[in-house]
């Protein structure tokens, strides 16, 4: 039987435009706005602004759809890290696939002339790439510390990478070696400049494997199957499935996957309390306490229970609550330090706590069947939210079109409405080029 490594290859080389479902079409452009949408929002963040210091000027790739250039790979880092730098860009497959996938393709389909069907395409070979990896583990990866976003992304950033400068299997095989050892990131650093640099380093990561592939790098043939490979390295208990055929060609993963938008820039662990406190009407005067039911491994990620900055705060249900509460929204205006250290803040914070269990999804086992949130009130009254398993902008929960122009409006301040109309279409576009273009 082929190897794992093969069958992937095979399959991303030959992925075309023509073969792919039209609600796979649909998903790649929403999660490409959405994307583009977040970059410019956090392009003035301080991790951008630090890693633009250590970036040399190059001519293959724009950087943040301003003026200046650079390398393709250093294009995706800085693109990468400005849409994750709020954490407010799209989930999916325990991660965020498009702040990963959408600068790759950008930066090498810019470098390379590609068309906007050959974006999309090569977006779908690294998100199928990512999916199949990731779904043959029983265990999930952020119990372990891993963050996946950085640890399959860089695997997936490659396959994207490979598909869009045509490589063919045998050296898409070898790009996706090379990317294996090349993926990490952690989960400790939640919370920090890191982690949006984790995903920026993913695309980086997937670019330079793809490039050195095509110049005639080798890796192993079964990098990502060997029991001393990718997938039994990072398995968190060793329970992976490393052989075996992948996915029939009709079963996308795409279409049972999808993309999840976010309505709140913070940890998307938090989104389904938010959603289910916000529907509560009661004035923070009357709180006694607040219980935030949440699934095990989504509590792993909730580090901060006295957040003192924005960056802890997207990992705070103790700051998402009380933001919710007290302004019956968690917007970017909240995410400002001086509002997370305000008083009312911090004394309703000390009401929240959290309870875990360890039910999991059927369909998404990093989250509990549901979220719900219960209050205690200063009569003695208890209040409990709507149990909510999936959050506005979920998937089988989506954002409707007018939904995803309004959070790009707000992100870019209502000054890309050319580029919104462009990547509405953005299977027509003849080069990917002229997206940088007046913007």
């Amino acid at each position: 039987m082929t190897g794992l490594t093969r069958q992937l290859a095979e399959l991303v080389a030959g992925i075309e435009f023509p073969q792919l479902p039209a609600e796979a079409v649909e998903t790649v452009k929403r999660g490409t706005i959405d994307c583009i949408g977040v970059l410019f929002a956090g392009r003035e963040e301080p991790v951008v602004k630090l890693l633009l210091d250590q970036v040399s000027d190059g001519k293959d790739a724009t950087l943040l759809f301003e003026r200046r250039r650079a390398g393709s790979a250093d294009a995706a880092l800085l693109n990468a890290t400005a849409a994750h730098a709020l954490d407010y860009d799209d989930t999916g497959l325990d991660g965020h696939p498009s702040v990963v996938l959408v600068p790759t393709v950008l930066a090498e389909g810019e470098r390379l002339g590609a068309s906007g069907r050959e974006l999309i395409a090569a977006y779908v070979a690294g998100y199928e790439t990512w999916a199949e990896l990731i779904g043959r583990d029983a265990d999930k990866h952020h119990g372990k510390g891993w963050h996946p976003t950085a640890v399959f992304g860089a695997v997936g950033a490659a396959a994207a990478a490979s598909r869009i400068s045509k490589l063919h299997a045998d050296k898409t095989a070898n790009a996706l070696g090379i990317a294996a050892s090349m993926a990490s990131g952690l989960v400790a650093n939640f919370g920090s400049m890191t982690k949006p640099f984790q995903a920026g380093r993913a695309a980086q990561s997937g670019i330079q494997a793809a490039r050195l592939a095509a110049a005639g790098m080798t890796a192993s043939p079964d990098a990502l199957e060997h029991g001393s490979g990718f997938l039994a390295a990072v398995s968190p208990r060793g329970r992976t499935r490393l052989d075996g055929e992948i996915r029939e060609k009709s079963n996308w993963h795409i279409l049972r996957h999808g993309v999840n938008i976010k309505r709140y820039p913070v940890c998307y662990a938090l989104h389904r309390s938010i959603d289910g406190v916000l529907d509560l009407d009661v004035s923070p005067a009357e709180i006694e306490a607040v219980e935030v039911r949440v699934g095990a491994l989504q509590a792993v990620m909730l580090r901060h229970s006295s957040p003192q900055t924005a960056l802890d705060a997207k990992f705070s249900a103790q700051f998402a609550m009380a933001a919710a509460l007290l302004n019956r929204k968690v917007g970017l205006a909240e995410l400002r330090d001086e509002f997370v250290r305000s008083e009312k803040v911090q004394s309703l914070m000390r009401k929240v706590r959290v309870a875990s269990t360890d039910e999991a999804d059927p369909e998404e086992p990093l989250f509990a069947p549901f979220d719900f949130v219960t209050l205690r009130l200063a009569s003695g009254k208890t209040v409990k939210s709507k149990e909510v398993r999936h959050a506005r902008g979920h998937a089988r929960n989506p954002f409707s079109l007018q939904e995803l122009r309004a959070k790009f409006d707000d992100c870019t301040g209502g000054q890309q409405q050319a580029l919104l109309e462009r990547l509405l279409h953005l299977e027509t576009e003849n080069e990917v080029r002229a997206l940088f273009t007046k913007t």
